[in-house]
């Protein structure tokens, strides 16, 4: 067989092995994009029952805070369980936005980005959550008032309220300096990387993982 010959023969099988390559980097693709839709899919299924909840939420706490509207304390409690819960509900419309705003006909850094944002705002829905932490007390008020309907509020001793708010006034900036750390900026922190493996979105994660294994494969 002449060099000429062999050459063709290189060059038809370098062709064949190219479209074999494309389709099974094509295929792969679609797969990972199939996967990430999936994510994005139970995301909304979940942010939408979220949402339905913390609007139930919103309306019970509401019709519980005019109920008692002759006792301060009960008020209070109330107005502060029901601004976290609005912070809880605003948070969960963001991320119901944001999922909804992917779109997979755009290239692979912006899907990306789209996810990234849900994982950010997963963060600042964290945030928030430990700033009620000062304020806990507000919870079994509510609770116990509206399904018990026992005021434990005269029983607690005055020098045990009055030691609470000094100690939480005192971790108001810790806590702050905490929050601000709490960052995806600063996974070089071990602690900050570790806190967030545990509080982030396991379905956000998924889906982020996925978008990265495409953006590796098409380098």
């Amino acid at each position: 067989m002449e060099d000429k010959e062999i050459r063709e023969l290189f060059t038809e099988y370098n062709s064949k092995l190219d479209s074999v390559l494309s389709l099974n980097k094509a295929s792969l693709e679609r797969i990972k994009l199939e996967n990430t839709k999936k994510q994005a899919r139970f995301i909304l299924v979940k942010r939408s029952i979220e949402v339905a909840f913390f609007l139930l939420v919103m309306v019970i706490l509401g019709k519980f805070t005019v109920n008692h509207w002759g006792k301060l304390h009960l008020v209070v409690s109330g107005i502060l369980v029901q601004f976290f819960a609005l912070i809880a509900l605003i948070g969960s419309i963001g991320q119901l936005v944001l999922a909804a705003q992917v779109d997979y006909a755009k290239p692979i850094v912006e899907i990306r980005e789209k996810i990234e944002k849900i994982n950010i705002h997963s963060l600042l829905f964290i945030k928030l959550a430990f700033l009620s932490a000062p304020v806990w007390w507000a919870y079994p008020i509510v609770a116990l008032t509206y399904f018990f309907n026992f005021d434990i509020f005269p029983y607690l001793d005055s020098a045990f309220v009055y030691r609470y708010v000094i100690i939480n006034a005192l971790l108001l900036i810790p806590l702050l300096w905490f929050l601000k750390k709490l960052s995806y900026k600063n996974l070089h922190i071990k602690w900050v990387r570790r806190l967030l493996d545990i509080l982030a979105s396991n379905n956000t994660k998924r889906a982020v993982e996925f978008l990265r294994d495409i953006e590796e494969f098409k380098k």
